[in-house]
């Protein structure tokens, strides 16, 4: 037998009248019987084939023999790591350590997620932060699904068992003019009408983005989207509109709103803002760091989001 089939309970017991020096003193620390304590070590002192304490008797204190003084620093060790295992299970559990993967896409990234992040910090210093930017709301969800990602903002909502979803808030659409576009002329009580946009070329991002949404907009009213630029940097697509190339269509969440080289206008007839939601498992196969960051992003969602 070997010091690799000792019990934790018997490095324990050791350990603890190597504090005390005393067995009873010993029992008494850890609210066993001395009985057990005596058990315990000796049990130890078998698997190891020999003593580990010289025991006068009487009540002149126990001492360690050689074998025990080399062994004491390495079981101290040992039940050191178990303690902090166990407080690293339990913070996890309680949603206050662990790591928590996070999906998230291009426009989230800008004015949300940073928001949630620090909320998440703050609440639960604990718990670090894995970020993935994935291209569309329905990558993302496989993610989840797949145990590669254990919460994700997404576009709109989503019906699958396996999944919560909880819905943060509306993000309006905005035209985009340069501060000189003559296209300001056209600007009726605050708002932008669409009409004036048929036969304009626009600055955009690819398919697959918030833009095929826009483009539905735009078709819907009779527009047959043209663009002059994609690209899927929203900082780039701001740029080009502030240089005057073209105007463009973003989400609030997606703008630089202190640019003020640029006008953001909200378009006429009103359009419906997208929602931005977020999803984790469903459950108890949902992390408790997860609901964490659940709670977090919904803090920070009333900041920067349209109420649903």
């Amino acid at each position: 037998m070997t010091l690799q089939q000792a019990s934790f309970r018997q490095l324990a017991a050791f350990v603890a009248v190597a504090h005390e020096r005393s067995f009873v003193a010993a029992a008494d620390e850890l609210g066993l019987s001395q009985a057990t304590i005596s058990q315990q070590v000796a049990a130890l002192e078998r698997l190891l084939g020999t003593g580990l304490f010289e025991r006068p008797g009487g009540p002149r204190p126990v001492s360690l023999t050689p074998a025990g003084r080399v062994l004491l620093p390495s079981a101290e060790h040992m039940l050191g790591h178990v303690r902090s295992a166990e407080r690293d299970v339990h913070d996890t559990l309680a949603g206050t350590a662990g790591r928590v993967s996070i999906g998230t896409f291009q426009s989230v990234s800008v004015h949300l997620l940073p928001r949630a992040v620090q909320a998440l910090r703050e609440e639960a210093p604990g718990i670090t932060v894995a970020l993935y930017e994935g291209p569309s709301s329905e990558g993302l969800i496989d993610d989840l699904l797949d145990d590669e990602l254990d919460v994700t903002f997404i576009e709109g909502s989503y019906s699958d068992p396996r999944v919560d979803v909880t819905e943060l808030g509306r993000d309006p659409y905005l035209l985009l003019l340069a501060k000189d576009s003559p296209l300001l002329s056209h600007v009726r009580k605050g708002a932008f009408p669409l009409v004036n946009l048929d036969g304009v070329a626009l600055i955009g991002q690819p398919p697959l983005t918030y833009q095929d949404d826009v483009d539905v907009l735009l078709r819907s009213h009779g527009i047959t989207p043209r663009y002059l630029f994609r690209t899927v940097d929203n900082g780039a697509v701001q740029a080009m509109v502030r240089s005057g190339v073209a105007p463009a269509i973003m989400p609030r969440l997606a703008i630089d709103l202190n640019d003020d080289d640029v006008v953001k206008l909200p378009l006429s007839p009103q359009v419906d803002a997208r929602t931005i939601s977020l999803a984790i498992r469903s459950g108890e196969n949902a992390l408790p760091a997860a609901r964490a960051f659940l709670n977090a992003a919904v803090e920070a969602a009333a900041l920067v989001l349209e109420p649903s």
